[in-house]
């Protein structure tokens, strides 16, 4: 969680397989780029342009995070992965499944949940912040083990929680 202009992020990566797979793509130029330098004496175009293509790629692979509006029914999600980003209508959320390390959110419209991968403290920070949402109307649901993070969510807001 990072607050930016008065507005808090929460970072996020996709699915697993897309994330490997994103970052395996944005790491390798700055491998080509080092090899094609080790082979040269001089620092050559490509080398350079390698290392600005990877420089953009990692820079592209932070911009993944969700806003809360505050004065809208609105929650946005940002990221290069198709899917995944977008505008979300807080009211339209049905429930979010919370697992130990990702969190999953279903639509009215969909059937299948979207999964985003957070850390502890993101997640914790933004579960709080859309629960506290007026416009929330879903519920939350607590998957695996309960530990003492999710034994403060069920002792404080009893109402909108449900735990497997």
């Amino acid at each position: 969680m990072i607050k930016i202009f008065g507005k808090y992020r929460y970072h996020w990566q996709p699915e697993l397989s897309f994330t490997i797979i994103y970052w395996c793509l944005a790491v390798t130029p700055i491998f080509i780029s080092l090899a094609l330098l080790y082979e040269n004496t001089q620092i050559s175009t490509s080398s350079f342009v390698l290392f600005i293509v990877f420089i953009a790629l990692v820079w592209l692979g932070f911009q993944r995070y969700f806003e809360i509006s505050e004065d809208k029914d609105i929650l946005f999600s940002r990221g290069l992965v198709p899917g995944y980003a977008g505008k979300t209508v807080i009211s339209s959320i049905s429930k979010i499944a919370v697992s130990k390390r990702a969190i999953i959110i279903y639509d009215d419209r969909t059937s299948k949940g979207r999964i985003f991968y957070m850390r502890k403290w993101p997640k914790k920070y933004f579960i709080d912040t859309l629960i506290i949402n007026p416009n929330f109307k879903g519920e939350l649901i607590l998957i695996g083990q309960i530990d003492q993070y999710f034994n403060s969510y069920l002792k404080e807001k009893n109402s909108k929680i449900t735990g497997l």
